[in-house]
């Protein structure tokens, strides 16, 4: 019987790797070494030099404000129907900064569709180039690209934000971004955030004002009867609508200012004790004029003790609400990026990354002709009974 032949060629000393062979091989073919390495770094240096230049911003800062308060249980206690939720709805200084409004408001405040889109845009004629069925950017196109500009990070252990700010050809339009991005986060901040301490100083604010009113009216009243022109004095105060539904309170304009109300209630004090000094007319009986006059003394005593009381309530939401307004202070300052210092295209590691790789490239290349070559001569080499 024949012997049992090996499954497993043997591999002798010939397959072993000769570093002597590759260097021979790599400097037979050291042309298209040096050929490749030169192209491609050739392109690196052209693409680095020849590149759009993006010039980088950056600014950190860190949220302030938005704390509880213990308004809340102030506010359940109150005949009102008011929400009372956090202490900011959810509004953060990171959710503005990644908003769509903000964007809005920048390329408004700035006009950067013309610079966000500048091959669409004719400086000549300061118009749109528009051909056929095409339509100028809109604003929504501009905050889809600037996007792509602006980035937002934030460091979950100390809480610091990074906005930075990328921008092409122009340093100083990426530090007014920045720096209108800042003003604009605080500006929405303020707008937008509706904490517990706003809702209660707007309420406050209500029935100071509803206070007041009801103040100016027993005044009349008071004249009004003191002159005969009435015989039975009106209940003001002590009805079950003292306190006006505020369910759907809203901020606004023409909150009642303090000290202006706190002069204008002392003359309505000296007014109503030149009225208590003038006679009572002759013709109202005593006993029922000295009821109505308890009973407007009354009244008057009650509304000059919940306007005093209003006002201090006032004063005390407006100082809580400066402690739960959502704000943040700026550490870095954004900055105008040096113009000969662009962020990108970084050239030094462009050309150094091309050069490597031009060199992998050509060595590659290399060992890749010199193996085509020998597997054509050993083709040419088998006889012609192996090749068929």
């Amino acid at each position: 019987m024949s012997e049992p032949q090996n499954r497993y060629p043997y591999y002798g000393e010939d397959d072993e790797i000769d570093l002597y062979e590759l260097w021979l091989t790599l400097k037979k073919r050291k042309k298209i070494v040096a050929a490749v390495t030169l192209i491609i770094t050739a392109i690196g240096v052209a693409y680095a030099f020849l590149a759009t230049p993006v010039y980088r911003t950056q600014t950190t800062l860190i949220p302030l404000g938005g704390k509880s308060s213990g308004l809340s249980s102030i506010l359940s206690s109150l005949p009102i129907s008011l929400p009372i939720g956090g202490s900011s709805s959810g509004l953060t200084v990171e959710a503005v900064l990644k908003s769509r409004t903000l964007k809005e408001d920048i390329i408004k405040q700035l006009n950067l569709l013309p610079l966000l889109f500048p091959n669409k845009w004719d400086p000549e004629t300061k118009s749109w180039k528009v051909e056929g069925n095409q339509h100028p950017p809109t604003v929504l196109d501009g905050v889809k690209k600037l996007q792509k500009l602006m980035s937002t990070s934030t460091d979950k252990q100390t809480g610091v934000i990074t906005l930075t700010v990328d921008f092409p050809k122009n340093p100083e339009i990426a530090y007014k971004i920045a720096e209108a991005a800042l003003k604009d986060t605080q500006k929405i901040l303020n707008e937008k955030s509706f904490t517990v301490a706003k809702r209660y100083r707007i309420y406050v604010g209500k029935q100071l004002a509803l206070a007041k009113a009801k103040l100016k009216e027993l005044e009349r009243i008071y004249q009004e009867f003191l002159e005969g022109k009435i015989k039975e004095v009106p209940l003001i105060f002590g009805s079950s609508t003292d306190l006006a539904d505020v369910s759907n309170v809203t901020d606004t304009a023409s909150e009642p200012d303090v000290k202006s109300l706190k002069q204008e209630i002392e003359k309505l004090r000296e007014r109503i004790r030149r009225i208590q000094r003038s006679a009572p007319p002759s013709f109202i009986p005593v006993s029922q004029y000295q009821m109505n006059v308890q009973k407007l003394e009354a009244q008057m005593d009650i509304a000059f003790k919940l306007v005093g009381m209003l006002i201090n309530e006032y004063e005390m939401a407006k100082a809580q609400e400066m402690k739960e307004q959502i704000s943040f202070q700026v550490i870095d300052p954004p900055y105008i990026p040096e113009e000969d210092k662009p962020y990108k295209p970084k050239k030094a590691l462009i050309i150094a990354i091309s050069l490597i790789a031009g060199l992998f490239i050509g060595v590659f290349a290399a060992f890749f002709k010199e193996w085509l070559e020998n597997a054509k001569r050993k083709k040419k080499e088998l006889p012609e009974t192996e090749v068929k």
